[in-house]
């Protein structure tokens, strides 16, 4: 990792010191460019008329006379002769052509300016002049400088961030599923920590939903698959009709638990692998309810099974997975119930046909409720929390000859929020259990008395 941050920093600070030197250099040619020309424009006049006076003079009288106006004009003026200058053959062809040549000393601050003198081999020297070098070494260094410290300022918590996630990547490679990136709400890479964490959760789940249905698959089918074969065993040696049949029905139900096992362990087993998709229509929430119910009316001839509402309403919910919460909360009850069971069905709608308009402008905050509630031993308090979680079972005063795996209240659970509602358990008024499912009203808007 810091290696990592090395090389991201050092390809950033070389890469903005490149670009700020270029632009440092192509901006200093420039104005020296336009410096110079106007050096050289503003020095022409002086060169002509040094030039008109001297060709006046003797060749003895020129040097005298410059040293005489040199004072005048704060500079040097000088006539020196070609051969002793150190010029490069392009500059000395330019002055053969009539040129002016610049020399520049920015170490020192100093500038020449030469000019050759009619049909002369004498050359006429301007200078030293002073002048203000705008190079200076210490502005370039702080410039640089504040680059790098912003280029780090800008890549520390890059770094920083990508040290967190790989931490956290590895440790979770290793095993340890409950690690998670932490990193500053503001830091650049939250976003990337944030689907790291999913991931996390995700898998962690996974793992732990795999452990879970290995372990209650292994345990859940160990019961009746001995309870088959000692039923097979004892239909080879009993040789009594009535008891053959008897063992008979034993393995045919036993058959049935397999079944509903394989089927409840399918159905929690998808809600690992995808979150299903609910199928959206219009039903009749009450005569859904209610058909539900008569399968146990008459099954469950012993239990007093009584459903209470006032109106019903026609909304969206996926009916499939509204049966099957409506299927195991009851089929739950009929498991411990004494005598009776009350289901209720409480819908936020208690006006009238003609208050149905602005009823439907209200729904966002409405819910359907429906209560189951029995007159069993009920739930002890420490229970309820763990109650829907997946291989949970209650203890023997609830779970009397009770079957089942654990599973039926979990997928109650995850149908529920699937539907955006949720799912609690309370005492009932009956002594038993209630369990209350809740979810969110969308109103189709028809009323249904």
């Amino acid at each position: 990792m810091r290696s990592l941050f090395l090389r991201l920093y050092l390809l950033l600070v070389i890469s903005f010191l490149g670009i700020g030197w270029s632009l440092d250099q192509y901006i200093d040619h420039s104005v020296t460019d336009a410096q110079l020309t106007s050096d050289i424009d503003l020095h022409k006049g002086t060169f002509f008329l040094l030039n008109t006076a001297l060709k006046r003079l003797k060749p003895q009288q020129q040097a005298p006379y410059l040293t005489s106006i040199a004072s005048s004009f704060g500079f040097g003026i000088q006539l020196t002769p070609m051969t002793v200058l150190t010029l490069d053959k392009s500059q000395i062809r330019h002055l053969i052509n009539g040129g002016i040549v610049p020399v520049f000393s920015d170490a020192q601050g100093l500038s020449w300016f030469y000019r050759q003198l009619s049909d002369s081999e004498q050359v006429i020297v301007l200078g030293p002049i002073h002048y203000e070098s705008r190079n200076s070494p210490w502005l370039s260094v702080i410039f640089f400088a504040f680059i790098a410290l912003v280029v780090f300022i800008w890549v520390w918590p890059i770094a920083k961030g990508l040290r967190e996630l790989i931490w956290a990547a590895t440790a979770f490679g290793q095993g340890d599923f409950s690690v998670r990136a932490t990193l500053g709400r503001t830091a650049p890479l939250i976003v990337l920590a944030e689907r790291f964490n999913a991931m996390a959760e995700r898998i962690q789940r996974l793992v732990e939903s795999h452990k879970e249905l290995s372990h209650g698959v292994s345990h859940e089918l160990r019961t009746p698959i001995a309870r088959l074969r000692f039923a097979m065993e004892m239909v080879r040696e009993v040789d009594n009709k009535s008891k053959r049949n008897q063992y008979l029905d034993t393995m045919d139900n036993n058959i049935e638990e397999l079944d509903s096992l394989v089927d409840e362990l399918l159905v929690y087993a998808r809600f690992d692998r995808e979150e299903p998709k609910l199928d959206l229509a219009e039903h009749d929430i009450a005569q859904v309810v209610a058909q539900q119910l008569a399968r146990f009316e008459q099954a469950e001839t012993k239990l007093a099974i009584r459903f209470h509402y006032q109106q019903s309403v026609v909304c969206q919910f996926d009916r499939a997975a509204i049966c099957r919460v409506i299927d195991n909360l009851v089929r739950n009850a009929v498991r411990y119930a004494q005598t009776s069971i009350d289901v209720t069905l409480i819908l936020p709608i208690q006006q009238a046909k003609q208050q149905a308009k602005q009823q439907a402008k209200q729904q966002a905050t409405q819910q359907i409720c429906l209560q189951i509630d029995d007159d069993g031993p009920g739930i002890p308090l420490e229970s309820r929390e763990t109650l829907f979680k997946p291989f949970v079972r209650l203890d023997q005063s609830r779970d009397r000859n009770s079957g089942g795996i654990g599973l039926g209240l979990a997928i109650v659970k995850r149908l529920v929020e699937l539907h955006q509602g949720s799912v609690e358990v309370s005492p009932s008024d009956s002594g038993g259990a209630r369990f209350v499912v809740r979810w969110p009203l969308k109103h189709a808007g028809e009323i249904v008395e």
